[in-house]
């Protein structure tokens, strides 16, 4: 059961010894940079990345079926916004750092992590899970400290057992976001989606879904969208820069920023740089890195 005084689970509970990890290392780490101190709450909440190599491919194969064309008549998950039994009602300036804090105001459990205002919020799959990333290292060249929530092998319409499709999974929790209000919130994807066979409306719906949910929680925070990593079309690129090319078009229906991706590999001269046939080698993700810095200084975001 969580602590109602604190706000923290206790040891009882499946999530208490996440949480004691998480406060712990938050203690030993409060003194450190803070992309460190968040990189040590997040591994032991199990919400951060593994580290480089570890990442599932955002291709992986999975038994679950991608989510296809939505139902009309469908009715999003109900939350409650209810105070769970055993939960406190304090504010969450008042409980400790690494505290998981109900909030009313959009019926999810957060991370208490303190100050967000140079925080990049990211959620996406293996292109951005580990640690040395060309999207995580990106965001921080760009001025941001980065906290990510997601999952390898996930999409906008794809699952990773247990962890579920994009939207579901910030529904259910499978991994939570923290507490606050950050300077940016990222939302990257879509190889997923394309090498098992969503369809357009699938992903468009499930990016539309994504979005809307995230401005539940993050209503005064600036949003981008980074596409889908791929070769060129005419350079074998697939189903991919169509993914890419979708998600652009759908971001500029809702009004976000996108940045396009669809053909730096081929663009960037990066094939050979590739671990397999859609992942970086770490001296790729250093090359791509810089280039999505700059992308996001050109769109304004960037806090450097």
């Amino acid at each position: 059961m969580p602590n109602p005084v604190e706000g923290r689970m206790d040891l009882s509970s499946p999530l208490g010894p996440r949480i004691a990890r998480a406060v712990a290392l938050f203690s030993c780490a409060r003194h450190a940079a803070p992309a460190a101190v968040l990189l040590a709450v997040l591994a032991a909440s199990g919400c951060a990345a593994p580290t480089a190599g570890t990442a599932a491919g955002d291709h992986a194969p999975s038994s679950a079926p991608a989510r296809q064309d939505p139902t009309p008549g469908i009715v999003p998950l109900a939350l409650s916004t209810s105070l769970p039994k055993g939960f406190s009602s304090a504010s969450p300036d008042q409980l400790p750092l690494g505290s998981v804090y109900f909030n009313p105001s959009d019926g999810r459990r957060e991370v208490v992590l303190g100050s967000l205002a140079r925080t990049a919020v990211l959620i996406g799959d293996s292109q951005s899970e580990p640690t040395d990333s060309w999207v995580r290292r990106g965001l921080e060249q760009a001025g941001y400290t980065v906290y990510f929530a997601g999952r390898g092998g996930t999409g906008f319409t794809v699952s990773n057992p247990p962890v579920h499709d994009y939207v579901d999974a910030l529904r259910l929790g499978d991994w939570l976001l923290p507490h606050g209000k950050p300077s940016l919130v990222v939302v990257q994807g879509g190889g997923n989606d394309a090498s098992r066979g969503s369809t357009d409306a699938a992903i468009v719906n499930g990016e539309a879904s994504l979005l809307k949910e995230l401005a539940r929680s993050y209503p005064s925070a600036k949003t981008l969208v980074i596409g889908t990593l791929a070769k060129s079309a005419a350079d074998g690129g697939g189903r991919r820069p169509e993914v890419d090319a979708l998600l652009g078009r759908t971001s500029a229906q809702l009004g976000v920023p996108f940045i396009a991706c669809g053909d730096w590999i081929s663009r960037y001269g990066l094939a050979d740089l590739l671990a397999d046939g859609v992942h970086l080698k770490p001296a790729g993700k250093a090359r791509l890195a810089p280039v999505l810095a700059a992308a996001i200084a050109a769109k304004g975001l960037s806090l450097s």
